[in-house]
Parts: structure tokens; sequence; C-alpha cells
């Protein structure tokens, strides 16, 4: 029986793995994978989420909330931008992120929560985390994680388009390319 909750959908994709395996082969190229794969889901535990499937090379799991998700792609990409070895065989991450209402059902998650996150993803560069504005605007303190608005972008299955933001996970930005939003006092006297 589909259980309705609302959680944070996060899925982490591993960039740099069809190169992997043309240079090392099946077996080496499967166990970098794999452990990066597993530093994901640690870092999906330590954020109190939970891994819902590995799909190939990539990663599907849940949060209780928009926080601990976001919180957790950080960690996720900090943890694989600092493995020398992974650098040095050019493997990243991009991560998409989406909090909504789903349904969980044998356990696995579905519903359009499921295809937005789904969808951030493959908008996401390496090293980059793609979530929705609404997901950060539903943060209780947002203060903490720093974002930059990527525009609008139609989504297919949607029939308007999405704000998405990037979420700026380096420590140092000297080398991110930041673009200021000008922001008209309308907008926010009427709250947008």
């Amino acid at each position: 029986m589909a259980k309705d909750l609302e959680v944070a959908i996060l899925f982490a994709d591993v960039v740099g793995s069809t190169q992997l395996y043309d240079q090392f082969g099946d077996t080496k190229a499967s166990e970098t994978v794999a452990l990066c794969l597993d530093v994901m889901k640690d870092a999906t535990r330590q954020f109190s989420g939970k891994v819902i499937k590995t799909i190939g090379d990539e990663l599907m799991c849940t949060f209780p909330g928009p926080m601990a998700g976001l919180m957790a792609g950080i960690d996720m990409q900090r943890r694989v931008a600092s493995d020398l070895v992974w650098q040095r065989d050019f493997l990243a991450v991009r991560i998409g992120l989406h909090h909504g209402e789903a349904l969980l059902e044998e356990g696995d998650v579905y519903a359009d929560a499921v295809n937005t996150a789904a969808r951030m993803t493959q908008m996401a560069k390496r090293e980059q985390i793609v979530t929705t504005l609404t997901t950060v605007r539903g943060l209780t303190n947002s203060s903490i994680v720093r974002t930059r608005h990527l525009g609008d972008v139609r989504v297919a299955g949607k029939h308007n388009p999405v704000e998405i933001v990037d979420v700026i996970w380096q420590e140092d930005t000297s080398n991110v390319t930041m673009v200021a939003r000008a922001i008209r006092l309308e907008d926010v006297a009427a709250g947008a």
C-alpha cells in the first residue's frame, strides 16, 4: 500500500565514469565507482537520509526535509572533490534535489517530486547542485546555504516553467562565476 509523505529527493550522478571504464577497464572502474557511491551513501546516512536505490552510477535517496538533503549534497560534493585520486581520474558528481510530496511504496518513491528532482540532476553540470527555488524557500534557516538564481526553465511534464537555483557549496568561490540578480522592490513587497 502506498504511503504519502513529504520528503526531499536527491539524485547524485557520478560524472566521468564512462571515461574511467574506457581507461581502466570494467573491474577497476566499477570498483572506483562503487567507492564513490559508498562515500555518497555515507553522507546520506549522516544527514538522516535513506538510500532508495542505485541506478548504475547514480544514487537516489530521500531526506526528511530540504535542509538535510542540501547539507548531504554539499557533503557529497566536498568529499568527492577532496579525493586526489578521483580528481586525477576526472571523477565528479552532479546533484539534483527537490522537496515535495511523494508516494512511498515497497521501498521505492514515486510522484511528481521525484521527476522534478531527476530533471534537476539532468540540468546540473559536474560539481554542481541544482534545486528548485521552492525547495530553497522551504528552508527554515536559508542563510547558511548560499545559492544563485539560474532562471526559469521548462521541465518535462510541467505546464509552467520552474525556477531553479545553483547551490554554492565550494569553500573558495574565487573560481566560480557569480551572477547578481536585480531585485525589484515591488517583488519584495508582493512577496515574490
